[in-house]
């Protein structure tokens, strides 16, 4: 599934971090041919989401995020940011965010750029640690949204099992 133009869209070095990344995993993936933007999908122990990897307009940073398979409803909307706030209280890295217009639900993690040039373990960091972090709460999130759990009963709930290792992209 990679659709890899000969040059990066936009022109970007950055994104090859993530191109190189992905290739090395052996993950499908699929460039946009307009910007510099890598979509992929991803199954973890909790559920499926979507991947979206890209850039800083100037290569300043990677940012990748995790696409939650849902959209709050308007009447779940204050709680889920309840529950978002709470989660993020306790993160080191990367944040939960909701588009309270919409209900769209996604994690970000990003790494500031001094030059286009990454480690691929940072990369892989940024990568892995977003995908932990979104299978880790998924649970929390659909018993929000969908069985009127409050979100603190949410997060009392027993925590899902350590993902293995290796995770899966589509």
């Amino acid at each position: 599934m990679k659709d890899r133009p000969e040059n990066p869209a936009g022109g970007s070095e950055a994104i090859n971090r993530f191109i190189e990344f992905f290739d090395k995993q052996g993950w499908g993936y699929t460039q946009a041919s307009d910007k510099p933007v890598i979509r992929t999908g991803f199954n973890g122990d909790n559920g499926q989401w979507l991947c979206v990897a890209s850039v800083g307009q100037k290569d300043e940073y990677l940012m990748f995020l995790s696409l939650l398979p849902c959209k709050a409803q308007s009447r779940r909307r204050a709680a889920c940011a309840e529950l978002l706030t709470r989660i993020n209280y306790g993160l080191s890295h990367g944040c939960f965010e909701m588009d309270v217009e919409d209900g769209e639900v996604r994690f970000r993690t990003t790494l500031p750029l001094v030059s286009p040039q990454a480690s691929p373990e940072l990369v892989e960091h940024l990568v892995f640690s977003n995908l932990h972090a979104v299978d880790h709460f998924f649970g929390a999130i659909m018993q929000v949204l969908y069985a009127g759990v409050s979100p603190k009963a949410a997060l009392k709930a027993p925590a899902s099992p350590e993902p293995a290792p290796r995770f899966q992209l589509n």
